[in-house]
């Protein structure tokens, strides 16, 4: 930078004398201009809500077997195992105890031509799908269905009595695994006697409850194993009831439990933490600006401001990898705003 002196003299008149001053002055330090302010574009593209969340990996959520024949308890199955339709779930006085599948269970004896009801239906829907004919209306209780109950009993080696009782059946949604036997040999067969889970492996989530509305019945999500790999699964079912869970500062937060199914087999692993990786919530063809780009407005609301003019009131919309939607009057692509990062 260039400086300039002005040299000049300025003569004193003093008694007795002259004075003769040189005065020397130098002009002022040039000021430094500010930076201009950092700019980016508002850009139109598509956004996506992508979120993670913690969860366990293991059978689903299990449901209790609870025993209604009266007697003693003489065999019981191993946890791991796998019953299916048809299969001894366990034995009272050494006489089996069947699992059927469906959603309705017996609770009623069936014995005699003509009962009719959901409990009918469920025994002839088993024995069909066991191989064995039957005749009549599909919800009543036929004398060719009391042939094809004692058939069935014949296979078994039990008595061909042609009657059910309905403690000598477990009526369950579907093929199931042994958990956890909690009775022991010898105990009666009235009462709890084991939990058991689906066969397939499963994915729960405990979720914070504000978060509850990502999950719905049957949405397509992404999990995560504990060696990283990545494996498609999907929603089976959204808890309406909320439970109370400490938070890492001891305090009560409401959550929501969440079962997802596997699509596919995940190998050896059967239990273990993982990640769920969720995408919803997707915006197409909409305005958008870096989060930094907001400035807070003292009356509530943000605003962008353009490189040139005064600040753009805007609504904010999804907030989604750094970028957040937003919309009002005056925005258009490309328009360069002031940005903080």
């Amino acid at each position: 930078m260039k400086r300039w002196i002005i040299a000049g003299v300025v003569v004193l008149v003093l008694a007795g004398g002259v004075l003769a001053l040189t005065l020397t002055r130098r002009a002022p330090a040039q000021t430094a201009q500010p930076p201009a302010p950092k700019t980016v574009a508002v850009v139109k593209t598509d956004l996506t809500d992508v979120r993670e969340f913690k969860a366990s990996l293991g059978f689903g959520a299990s449901s209790e077997v609870t025993g209604k024949l009266a007697g003693t308890v003489t065999w019981l199955p191993s946890p791991g195992t796998a019953v299916d339709r048809g299969n001894t779930v366990y034995k009272v006085d050494n006489r089996p105890v069947w699992l059927f599948l469906g959603d309705t269970p017996l609770w009623r004896k069936l014995d005699k031509p003509g009962i009719k009801g959901p409990d009918v239906k469920i025994v002839k829907d088993n024995l069909g799908a066991l191989g064995y004919k039957l005749g009549g209306a599909p919800d009543e209780f036929t004398q060719a269905t009391i042939d094809a109950v004692k058939r069935w009993q014949k296979a078994e080696k039990v008595d061909e009595s042609g009657v059910l009782d309905p403690g000598e059946v477990v009526v369950l949604p579907g093929k199931v695994r042994v958990e956890a036997v909690t009775a022991k040999l010898s105990a009666s067969g009235e009462g709890p006697l084991m939990t058991v889970t689906a066969t397939g492996k499963a994915v729960e989530a405990s979720v914070d409850a504000r978060d509850a509305e990502v999950f719905k019945k049957d949405l397509k999500v992404t999990v995560i194993l504990p060696n990283g790999k990545e494996t498609p699964g999907t929603v089976r079912s959204v808890s309406t009831e909320a439970t109370a869970e400490k938070n890492g500062n001891g305090e009560d937060t409401p959550k929501i439990a969440v079962d997802i199914g596997l699509d596919t087999e995940v190998g050896d692993f059967d239990s273990g933490p993982v990640r769920l990786r969720v995408t919803s919530t997707a915006k197409q063809g909409v305005l958008a600006v870096p989060v930094t780009a907001l400035l807070a407005l003292r009356e509530g609301g943000y605003a962008v401001q353009p490189q040139e003019g005064g600040l753009i009131p805007v609504k904010t919309g999804l907030f989604a990898g750094g970028l957040v939607e937003i919309s009002g009057g005056g925005l258009a692509e490309g328009l360069q705003v002031v940005t903080t990062s």
